[in-house]
């Protein structure tokens, strides 16, 4: 999976976008299907990521949930 950041401005009908690469994760670091995104700002104006998934009902997924505060440079 990828989180990229995109500038709002990017966004409009029929625009094909491209953002910076914020996290990137694979099956070495045993995250897969990620299936929601939330994203809030704290009352100290910090940026949080909340990131879902369910297990299908497999044997071999599971249910999770990440949480991440964004640092900006």
């Amino acid at each position: 999976m990828q989180i990229r950041r995109i500038p709002i401005g990017d966004v409009r009908p029929g625009a094909v976008v491209d953002g910076a690469v914020l996290f990137e994760a694979d099956l070495r670091f045993e995250i897969d299907n990620m299936e929601g995104l939330a994203v809030h700002n704290t009352a100290t104006g910090e940026v949080v990521l909340t990131l879902v998934s369910d297990d299908n009902f497999s044997a071999l997924q599971r249910a999770e949930l990440l949480q991440f505060t964004l640092v900006l440079p």
